[in-house]
């Protein structure tokens, strides 16, 4: 066996259990998220019944006493979640550097692991946006989100109840329909809305699995990448899709396409496309120089040739319908694979 085919048999072997270690945390970090959501919810619903009188029903006059304790256990639910989020990018990043520890000095895999977790951390996005911006977002619609819905639950309640006793005082039967009202105001009531709340696909929690998926995936996959750029034997990187892929998008073209005539997927370094979207779990792999052949080479194709030459359900599920529209009529260029749909058709209409 060659040198560098020992080389690549440690490699393969570290990278391997790598990847494992990664989704584990990827798993195991979503799995403390949900655990600290689920937790947050079960204690306000406790404060809720704290400040509830004899039938359950939170009065006006210990609302704001009731946000005070309800926004307290909030704050401490997002410095649980920022926390965990800032762990978990730093376990990424170490994760991502053990492929090619054989490699490298204990110093230097170090190095990498920390200067790409401070990256992660401080990276800015297309939208202006960092981490912290991120995670403050999330954890003030989250407030916003359940005070505002205690706010409207307790003062529609206590109105209806207002409007029930002067009923009541006159001599009159109240509706049946003012009376389920003031049931708005319950404990009971209020609760269910928050746990109903909790299972909207924009509720705080979905906004922060996806999050920490997206950044764990960063720290894994740059420090990957950071470990291999200066192995000369490494010509570049091979997108993977994720074991879990659930259907066609974006990720499937640049596992596929032979962009750079180094193979299916393959692209120099630098150059990778990866990571394609948020919350995604497709990785990388390091392809070596001697893997590259004559077929690969001569298999060069660009993006717009790859996708013409796709099933239609493949075009629309990787470009969406306006961009395959575009390129079934011939105007789609590389340039615009990635534009914006809406700056588009104010070009083409």
């Amino acid at each position: 066996m060659s040198e560098l085919s020992r080389k690549k048999a440690t490699i393969r072997r570290a990278q391997s259990l790598a990847l494992t270690a990664y989704l584990t945390l990827d798993k195991e970090s979503l799995s403390t998220l949900s655990e600290h959501y689920e937790d947050s919810l079960t204690e306000i619903l406790a404060v809720l019944a704290f400040h509830a009188d004899s039938l359950g029903i939170i009065r006006l006059q210990n609302l704001q006493a009731l946000r005070r304790d309800v926004e307290s256990v909030i704050d401490s639910l997002s410095r649980l979640q920022t926390s965990l989020l800032n762990s978990s990018i730093e376990q990424g990043a170490e994760i991502g550097t053990r492929a090619f520890q054989s490699q490298k000095t204990i110093e230097s895999a170090l190095d990498i692991s920390q200067r790409t977790t401070h990256y992660v951390q401080q990276f800015t996005g297309a939208d202006g946006l960092q981490l912290s911006d991120r995670i403050w977002i999330i954890n003030d619609s989250n407030k916003t989100a359940i005070t505002r819905a205690i706010n409207s639950a307790v003062i529609q309640g206590n109105s209806a109840s207002e409007a029930v006793a002067q009923l009541l005082a006159n001599g009159e039967t109240p509706p049946t329909q003012m009376q389920n009202k003031v049931q708005n105001a319950s404990e009971r009531e209020i609760g269910k809305v928050l746990k109903a709340q909790s299972k909207d696909p924009d509720a705080a929690y979905w906004q922060a699995r996806r999050l920490f998926r997206t950044e764990i995936n960063r720290a894994y996959g740059m420090a990957y990448q950071n470990s291999l750029v200066d192995d000369d034997d490494v010509v570049g990187t091979r997108f993977m899709l994720s074991p879990n892929h659930p259907r066609v998008d974006i990720c499937d073209m640049h596992a596929t396409v032979n962009r750079y005539g180094l193979g299916r997927g393959v692209y120099p370094k630098g150059k990778s496309p990866w990571p394609a979207h948020p919350n995604t779990l497709s990785y990388e792999e390091a392809v070596f120089i001697d893997e590259v052949t004559d077929e690969d080479r001569a298999g060069k194709e660009d993006r717009i040739n790859w996708l013409s030459n796709q099933p239609g359900n493949v075009r629309v599920g990787i470009l969406g319908v306006y961009k395959s529209n575009l390129l079934k009529n011939g105007v789609l260029k590389e340039t615009m694979i990635n534009s914006k749909v809406r700056a588009l058709k104010k070009r083409f209409g």
